[in-house]
């Protein structure tokens, strides 16, 4: 398995803001659990040209607060599932989570993680400056993906969003590729975003975006307001509601772009830390840091990305938008 990163590598924690490094991870058998981490050793260009190239590549972002070995064991977990090489197809009731339409999966690193939660508001410049590397990434004559998508989680959507914005600056100087989906879990962005002017260009360039939203939330009913109010006091070209996309679901106006290509699976039981999982706290019976709020957005996901699971088993709607 390969984990992008856009952090330091060289610390767990607090680490600073890097360029693009793609690392390999230690093989990871399917009756293994990630806890603890495995290693991990710095790609060369041509396996990372070799990986992507010319692939639809699905992206998974973790959020805020979370550090190294967390994001690549937790991120690497479902990626796994999603290969078809997971421990949840293993069990007496196995779970085939496969998703076929994807070539590659890539769990994503940034630094998100530094010093306390009242430093969130801060992080803007950090997740702007990520944007621009990771779009650096995508034009790089190296890569040439043939499609992109995203699944992220909490901040992580914030940090894909800024990333096409960027990446979509350059499409008068470099060859792009199609921006397919963008699953946004626990989105700790605001819920007028995807009517924002800012992300104008950005909500064009995708075929659909799915909303996962939540009304348990505890940390985005609870946080989230004030800290984007803070963050929009500091950084000036930071405008939007302070209520979570994640938490109510999407505030869309009439006439809205993003309504036609906007599908929204509304929960009402899910806190924010049911959504990926987490090897370092596995809770019986379920292996890997899994649960069975987790298994429902992995199922939600792979419904959503692969076309022959929806065909063989379409998902029960939750309600959608």
């Amino acid at each position: 398995m390969f984990v992008l990163s856009f952090r330091d590598m060289a610390t767990a924690k607090c680490s600073a803001v890097t360029t693009a490094a793609m690392y390999k991870v230690d093989p990871v058998a399917p009756p293994t659990v990630w806890s603890p981490a495995p290693g991990f050793t710095l790609a060369t260009w041509t396996e990372v040209s070799a990986l992507v190239k010319n692939k639809h590549v699905c992206f998974l972002v973790h959020g805020f607060n979370v550090n190294r070995d967390s994001g690549y064991t937790s991120l690497g977990a479902m990626a796994q599932e999603f290969t078809g090489a997971g421990v949840l197809g293993t069990g007496a009731t196995p779970l085939d989570l496969q998703i076929a339409d994807v070539d590659v999966i890539i769990p994503v690193l940034w630094a998100g993680d530094w010093y306390l939660p009242i430093n969130y508001p801060f992080l803007l410049p950090d997740i702007r400056l990520t944007a621009s590397h990771f779009a650096d990434f995508i034009w790089s004559s190296a890569t040439m993906m043939r499609r992109v998508s995203f699944m992220t989680h909490s901040m992580g959507a914030r940090v894909a969003l800024e990333t096409v914005r960027a990446t979509l600056a350059g499409k008068d100087s470099h060859a792009l590729p199609a921006f397919d989906t963008a699953i946004l879990t626990a989105a700790a962005v605001a819920d007028d975003i995807l009517d924002q002017a800012d992300f104008a260009d950005t909500v064009a360039a995708f075929r659909r975006f799915v909303v996962v939203s939540s009304t348990a939330d505890k940390v985005l009913a609870g946080d989230f307001p004030a800290g984007n109010a803070v963050e929009q006091a500091l950084w000036r070209d930071d405008p939007g509601r302070d209520e979570a996309l994640g938490l109510y679901g999407p505030r869309l106006k009439a006439g809205s772009p993003a309504l036609a290509k906007t599908t929204w699976y509304r929960l009402t039981d899910h806190d924010h830390g049911d959504y990926v999982p987490a090897p370092a706290t596995p809770a019986p019976p379920f292996p890997n840091g899994w649960s069975a709020k987790r298994e429902l957005i992995a199922e939600l996901v792979q419904g959503t990305m692969d076309s022959a699971a929806v065909a063989a088993a379409p998902p029960t709607p939750l309600q959608t938008f």
